[in-house]
């Protein structure tokens, strides 16, 4: 027979730096109510969610009286770096020393922050802060800027940008996220016969519905989302474009084994309207879209090569099995 007593109070355990509103905001399963597994298994989710966390676990713990404490004991991811550099690998650009400060939960207030530079194969610097309840009840702020330097990965060309980008984002209920947000970019593409130089306003707008039940590994649900993203160039109208981005993905867990076994599925659209300079071109490779293929290069890039993996606009989809090999412990 399911253990359902009458939670009395609930408490937190482990958060040593992780302040208790941070935690509370999250839970909603009531005291003075019969104990739901099903809502204290979400709350567990969510406070899984937030990424501050390398483990999270609830129990009704009986007291007395016959009521019970509903108590959630954590265990706090590493949150905060020295300052350090460490030769790093990136397939877009090569290896670089990368070094910077990060504080994953800065102040224990669920913020993000970190400073962070490169040389070498890319040369870069900038900063970044992120606040998911900023502005109260799942109101968040995203701010970064920063400048880079690194030659393209398949045009005869080295690009320099800088840029700033601040973003705001809403939680409506559970499960449906949007976000506004605007930049400011500079980019310039050289080679030693001419620059091509790009200085616009980008606004843009998002909208996602997502039942995922953890985020960084889902086990089950549900992402949807749309993208719109304007480049507003300020020097000449013609360099200006809107994209409109969408994917589509869903997760269906196969049997109760604790290591998560999942098949995940998902469909991607990338659509451009206005200014098409080939500086712009999207292509198929490497981790992020078809994953057959390697990263392209200036010969793979040449027409008479595989001129079918580049373009403004396209379409993928993939098909995964997923499954846990090690467990998380410490992050």
């Amino acid at each position: 027979m399911d253990y359902k007593p009458m939670i009395s109070s609930i408490e937190f355990r482990g958060n040593d730096k992780t302040k208790d509103y941070i935690i509370e905001r999250e839970i909603q399963h009531q005291i003075n109510t019969v104990l739901d597994s099903s809502l204290a298994e979400e709350d567990r989710n969510r406070l899984d969610n937030l990424g501050l966390f390398s483990e999270v676990k609830w129990q009704a713990v009986p007291l007395e009286n016959g009521t019970a404490v509903l108590q959630y004991s954590i265990i706090e991811s590493i949150q905060k770096t020295p300052p350090a550099a460490f030769p790093t690998y990136d397939e877009k650009t090569g290896w670089s020393i990368t070094g910077g400060w990060i504080i994953q939960n800065f102040r224990g207030r669920n913020q993000h922050l970190s400073i962070g530079g490169s040389i070498g194969a890319e040369d870069s610097y900038g900063l970044y802060f992120s606040d998911p309840w900023m502005f109260g009840n799942h109101v968040s702020l995203d701010l970064e800027l920063g400048r880079t330097f690194f030659e393209h990965l398949f045009l005869d060309r080295s690009v320099a940008s800088s840029g700033f980008e601040l973003e705001l984002g809403r939680w409506f209920g559970e499960h449906v996220k949007t976000m506004i947000g605007t930049g400011l970019e500079q980019k310039k593409f050289s080679n030693p016969l001419d620059t091509l130089s790009f200085s616009y306003i980008a606004p843009q707008w998002s909208i996602a519905y997502d039942t995922r039940d953890i985020f960084w590994n889902p086990g089950q649900g549900f992402h949807f989302l749309h993208f719109f993203y304007w480049k507003l160039d300020r020097t000449n109208e013609e360099k200006s474009a809107l994209i409109w981005r969408q994917s589509y993905s869903t997760f269906i867990s196969l049997g109760s084994n604790p290591k998560k076994l999942v098949l995940a599925m998902n469909i991607t659209a990338h659509r451009r309207w206005g200014g098409k300079h080939d500086v712009w071109l999207k292509y198929f490779g490497g981790s992020y879209s078809v994953r057959g293929w390697p990263l392209p290069d200036r010969g793979s890039y040449s027409p008479s090569r595989q001129s079918f993996r580049f373009g403004h606009e396209y379409v993928h989809a993939s098909l995964e099995l997923r499954k846990d090999i090690i467990p998380k412990f410490a992050t």
